[in-house]
């Protein structure tokens, strides 16, 4: 009950006034405040109650806040926390003083142009900031993810040798060397950069899923040995003329290799040395046309010098639509949005929902404050119900403690005992008393024992006796009879001498 008490007020704190704080905390699981929701104006605003969860927050949510600052002094004391959210904000300094024990860091939509992933960080993702640089203070990511920034090269993740996930699509990456990347990468996203060539030698054998579509490649050498392992490949949308690699994919599951500008030859070997599930090029080829492999390549006994021909051509002619724009403007008609395109005003959309959320968030805390206080109510009346029970039994037991104290009192006197005492007294000299009673008797049964001993030691000492006389009288007896067995035989001859006798006289 008390328990129970305790964390019902404990939710009564996890709302602070507006009037009070310009900023509201919520708790989104009622009660315990694992994970809380922060509305704000400014990292300033932040209230200095947030400190009383510092034993119970998990993560914080303070995503849609238009804060431009944010300083790790604000969520520092809070130990247990694991996730911070700060996307959809306008931050624009690197993040300092975040402890250790955050592993989980969102940043997407802000104006970083420069960060460092704290130690201690399992997952990181920064979308569309402003990046050019990123650093590490320790090599624990798992996941990163950094798409649409302005990051020229890839960052330096040698060291993490934990990453599983890594997002870099979107950027301004020209060149991928597979050496500079960990050995325990699964997932890669560099669609969407301006890579025109890739390089490496080692073998990246846990990576599954390797997307380098819409970039400039011109082809697939050797260094794609290093990710033979792959099970989904994407190429799409590239300017890719051949293949030049020898290795097998042997565990490739999808590859798409179409809008490239493709040798139907070099796909014709690549073709016939590994089955693969293949998507469709268009019929409307970019380049040439549909080929045996349901893909656009082109036939050409020098497949380079015809691309540079046509590269130089195509050069030429964006020039010209280059000047037609800026004549008469955009055609609209042909305008595809870019996958990396954003929203600049999405910041504020969010922070606009988020200011939306407070009147809502009010209402549910009010709500719940209700529950809460319907909650007290009940478990006020059960506490006095409680009482009435527990006093009733304690009535039931200080009669029995009467009566007990009767019933010893009683025993002293019957004992001979004449000076008052209390009950604990009383039952002490009565049981010490009964013990020395009881000792007397237990040493005249001892001596009653002892007795009852020796006269059977006597007894059995007189049956060895009768047995020995009546061993002699069995002896005595024997002798008397072989003795009157010895005259019956003299006194037969005795007659027999007499007979004689008789007969001569």
């Amino acid at each position: 009950m008390g328990t129970k008490l305790v964390l019902g007020l404990w939710s009564l704190l996890c709302v602070v006034s507006l009037a009070s704080s310009k900023a509201v905390v919520s708790c989104k699981d009622k009660g315990i405040c694992r994970d809380l929701r922060i509305i704000t104006a400014n990292s300033d605003e932040i209230p200095s109650g947030l400190t009383q969860y510092r034993q119970s927050a998990e993560s914080i949510d303070l995503h849609g806040n238009l804060m431009e600052r944010f300083s790790g002094q604000h969520v520092g004391t809070a130990s247990q926390l694991k996730a911070l959210n700060l996307s959809y904000n306008l931050l624009k300094d690197d993040l300092r003083g975040i402890g250790n024990q955050v592993q989980d860091i969102d940043l997407t939509y802000n104006q970083l142009r420069y960060v460092t992933v704290p130690r201690g960080v399992k997952k990181f993702i920064a979308v569309r900031n402003k990046l050019s640089q990123v650093t590490f203070a320790g090599t624990d990511v798992e996941e990163l993810n950094l798409s649409k920034n302005q990051l020229d090269r890839v960052p330096d993740i040698k060291g993490q040798s934990r990453m599983v996930v890594l997002d870099l699509s979107c950027n301004e990456i020209s060149e991928a060397n597979f050496d500079d990347l960990p050995w325990s990468l699964s997932y890669l996203n560099l669609a969407n950069n301006r890579i025109f060539q890739t390089s490496g030698s080692r073998a990246l054998n846990s990576l599954q899923y390797l997307d380098l579509s819409s970039n400039i490649l011109t082809i697939v050498d050797k260094s794609f040995d290093s990710v033979s392992n792959v099970k989904e490949l994407y190429l799409q949308n590239n300017e890719i003329v051949m293949i030049t690699t020898d290795k097998t994919f042997s565990s490739i599951r999808s590859i798409d290799l179409r809008e490239n500008d493709w040798d139907c030859n070099s796909l014709k070997v690549f073709f016939e040395k590994n089955k693969v599930r293949k998507v469709s090029d268009s019929p409307s080829c970019k380049y040439g046309s549909l080929g045996a492999n349901d893909l656009c390549c082109i036939q050409s006994s020098a497949p380079y010098a015809d691309r540079v021909i046509r590269y130089n051509k195509r050069q030429h002619e964006a020039l010209q639509n280059s000047s037609m724009h800026q004549q008469h403007g955009p055609n609209c008609a042909n305008y595809k949005p870019s996958p990396c395109d954003g929203d600049d005003n999405k910041v504020y959309e969010v922070a606009n929902m988020a200011a939306n959320d407070i009147q809502s968030l009010v209402a549910q805390d009010k709500e719940a404050l209700q529950g809460i206080l319907n909650q007290q109510r009940y478990l006020l009346e059960t506490k006095q119900t409680e009482k009435e029970r527990i006093d009733n039994e304690n009535n039931q037991l200080q009669t029995t403690l009467n009566d007990l104290t009767g019933y010893i009192g009683k025993l002293y006197q019957d004992d001979g005992f004449t000076v008052p005492a209390n009950p604990a007294e009383q039952l002490k000299q009565i049981f010490t008393k009964r013990d020395g009673d009881n000792k007397a008797t237990l040493e005249q049964v001892n001596e009653e024992e002892r007795k009852l001993q020796n006269l059977q030691t006597d007894i059995a000492r007189i049956e060895e006796e009768l047995q020995d006389l009546g061993d002699r009288k069995e002896r005595l007896l024997g002798d008397i009879k072989a003795r009157n067995a010895t005259v019956v035989e003299h006194e037969k001859k005795i007659k027999e001498l007499q007979e004689k006798i008789d007969k001569r006289g």
